[in-house]
């Protein structure tokens, strides 16, 4: 009976270094849910810097009031300068699995690199108003938007 004993304890005494070692274990989080925890930590995200295209109807300096906040779902923009809303606009996004990326509900692409908790950059490239919409042609081209 002895022997019994001894195993059943020492297979309860196993069993309970087990648990206990991995109750004290989180899970990593993923980067889309860290990039989601970066982008709506802040009330509002304002611009430090912008670069348009050269052929843009818009300027680096117009776009100096710019803001945008974060849900998980949504964005909102705003401080647009006049008739460029089509650039950024307000709506729903997704974030990639890798969380290097959202994709705008219109389709666009915009690259998050890098994104910490105090900024980030995004680069994405308005098309042609044949491939969106009614885009005005002289917002077509790539921007670089430095968020803080």
């Amino acid at each position: 009976m002895k022997p019994l004993r001894l195993t059943l304890l020492s297979i309860f005494a196993i069993v309970a270094i087990l648990v206990f070692q991995n109750c004290n274990k989180t899970d990593p989080v993923k980067p889309i849910d860290a990039t989601i925890n970066i982008l709506t930590s802040k009330a509002e995200w304002t611009v430090s810097s912008v670069n348009v295209p050269v052929t843009s109807a818009t300027t680096d300096d117009m776009w100096i009031n710019f803001k945008v906040s974060f849900t998980k779902t949504n964005m909102t923009t705003s401080g647009h300068p006049t008739g460029a809303q089509a650039v950024w606009p307000s709506g729903s996004y997704t974030v990639s699995e890798d969380g290097k990326s959202i994709t705008r509900q219109d389709g666009v692409l915009m690259s998050l690199n890098p994104i910490t908790e105090t900024n980030f950059t995004s680069i994405f490239t308005v098309p042609d108003g044949t491939e969106i919409g009614s885009r005005i042609a002289a917002l077509d081209g790539e921007y670089t938007f430095n968020m803080k």
